[in-house]
C-alpha cells in the first residue's frame, strides 16, 4: 500500500464509528477527570496497522488488536503529543517508549 493511501486508510479508521466507540470506552474505564482526554494504543497505531496488513476498513474491524481495550489508555492531550513525537523519533528505542508509556500511566493513574 502506498503512503498516501495508508494515511487515508489511518484517518478513515479514526473517524470511523468504532474508533469513537473504542475511544469512549477507554475514557470510561480508566475514568479520569482530564479536560480534554485522549487515548494512545500501547502498541502504536500505525504499527497495528502494518503488522496485521490491515488495508481497508473491513480489515481493521476485524483486527482484534486495534479495538482491545487492554490496548488503550486515557492520558492527556500533551502527554499524547510527547508519546506520538516520541514514538516518530528513530532514536527512541522501543523499551524507552515502553518505559515512558508506563510512567505517563502510572502518573495518570495516581501511582506515583
Amino acid at each position: 500500500m502506498e503512503k498516501k493511501e495508508f494515511k487515508k486508510l489511518c484517518g478513515q479508521i479514526r473517524r470511523s464509528q468504532e474508533y469513537a466507540e473504542w475511544k469512549q470506552k477507554i475514557i470510561d474505564r480508566d475514568g479520569l477527570n482530564l479536560k480534554s482526554p485522549n487515548v494512545h494504543h500501547w502498541k502504536p497505531f500505525n504499527k497495528i496497522l502494518i503488522d496485521n496488513n490491515v488495508q481497508s476498513m473491513e480489515d481493521a474491524r476485524k483486527c482484534q488488536i486495534l479495538w482491545s481495550l487492554k490496548n488503550g489508555v486515557t492520558i492527556s492531550k500533551g502527554e499524547h503529543r510527547i508519546l506520538s513525537l516520541i514514538e516518530r523519533m528513530k532514536s527512541a528505542t522501543p523499551g524507552f517508549q515502553m518505559a515512558l508509556r508506563k510512567f505517563l500511566f502510572r502518573v495518570a493513574n495516581g501511582v506515583g
